[in-house]
């Protein structure tokens, strides 16, 4: 029997684990496969679809004393030197768990870099590593292959996980950079890595063009949104878990509000969730929903005010249902989109703004509550059904 409960059930904006993950069981299964079998991965979705969650909760199921998973983020990152840093790092504080061992390996496995280490007021957790800057120009070797030599002498299996990976083409010498992981990488047997991304165009254009270093270096997974009937049982399941109710109706209508995106089907679901005293009806529904895009509003005003004229028009085309041919001398009248040689700077504008992306040619938003937004706030329209 259930009880209700005041702490929400629906996570977004930190990775989901345990029961708040949610589906993506072929996905999950497939990294752990090529986790034991030593294939590296590259994984590439839309930000907020839940990549970082489903390569934690693969990780989760593939960690044990024969295989370690160590997790490094390249958002942040500026340079190779802050790379080769945290990779260093995070290899060792992963492959072992005494601060001796990790003093160890810092004086045995780095004959020529002589890094220096620190400890804070909790040394378990604020463990770090400094390298002086011309030795690691020349030694940068040393730190990518240490991955594979701690493995090998510890008889392991290790595998590195790289989130935000596209952010490294933003480094100096980026293509240096990316030639020097690959050729060290390409030659481990004792690590696999799983490399992911949120900038669709990006990752494609690093992984998939044969002049590029990472061209065929692993396989490459697109990971693809939970379908409608899966979130319906989630959010009922939910639901139900905290004393609460949702009808199937309700439910269905909180994933297509939002086209299955992860991140918003969690929100919504929370925000409707937090307004339910006992069964959630219409009214809650579209009060959550009026809260999600309002909550956003000066967000998306910001954002929007940076367009141009020709590409809010652009914007306001696809909204109107259209998804391609945007060439036809028709659409570029009525929606004052200039020549046909100007759509194509318009599209790639609006792809590295990260306002929309394309599929086979087909255009479409790529954040669903920002298109809500749009069509209610910049085009005046209220319901969908009016378009």
């Amino acid at each position: 029997m259930s009880v209700q409960t005041s702490e929400s059930p629906f996570i977004f904006g930190r990775k989901a684990v345990g029961n708040s993950f949610t589906d993506r069981e072929n996905e999950t299964a497939k990294l752990v496969a090529n986790f034991k079998n030593r294939v590296n991965t590259v994984l590439i979705s839309p930000r907020r679809w839940g990549k970082s969650s489903l390569v934690k909760r693969a990780g989760d199921l593939s960690q044990s004393d024969s295989m370690k998973v160590i997790y490094i983020d390249a958002f942040s990152l500026r340079d190779a030197t802050e790379f080769y840093t945290v990779l260093a790092t995070e290899v060792i504080k992963g492959t072992s768990n005494t601060i001796e061992t990790w003093i160890d390996h810092v004086k045995r496995f780095f004959s020529r870099l002589s890094p220096r280490f620190s400890f804070g007021s909790d040394p378990l957790n604020s463990f770090e590593l400094s390298f002086e800057l011309e030795s690691m120009e020349k030694n940068y070797q040393e730190i990518l292959d240490l991955p594979e030599r701690i493995a090998s002498e510890k008889g392991i299996m290790l595998v590195v996980c790289i989130d935000e990976f596209q952010d490294t083409a933003n480094f100096n010498e980026s293509a240096l950079f990316h030639k020097r992981l690959r050729a060290a990488w390409q030659n481990h047997q004792s690590v696999t890595y799983c490399i992911y991304g949120s900038k669709q165009h990006m990752m494609s254009t690093l992984f998939e063009k044969q002049s590029m270093p990472f061209y065929k270096f692993g396989e490459n997974i697109y990971l693809r949104k939970i379908p409608v009937n899966d979130w319906v049982l989630f959010i009922i399941q939910k639901f139900a878990q905290t004393g609460k109710k949702i009808n199937e109706s309700i439910a269905q209508a909180i994933a297509v509000a939002v086209k299955c995106h992860s991140y918003y089907v969690q929100q919504l679901s929370h925000l409707v969730w937090q307004r339910t005293l006992q069964e959630a009806d219409d009214f809650v529904f579209t009060a959550a929903l009026d809260d999600l895009l309002s909550q956003n509003d000066m967000l998306y005003q910001r954002e929007t005010e940076l367009l141009s004229d020709t590409q809010l028009n652009f914007l306001k085309a696809i909204a109107s249902g259209i998804v391609s041919g945007f060439s036809n001398k028709e659409t570029l009248l009525k929606f004052g989109l200039g020549s046909s040689a100007n759509v194509n700077k318009i599209k790639k504008a609006l792809v590295d703004k990260e306002f929309v992306e394309f599929n086979n040619n087909s255009a479409e938003f790529l954040d669903p509550a920002y298109e809500l937004w749009f069509i209610r706030t910049i085009m005046k329209i209220k319901n969908r059904s009016e378009l």
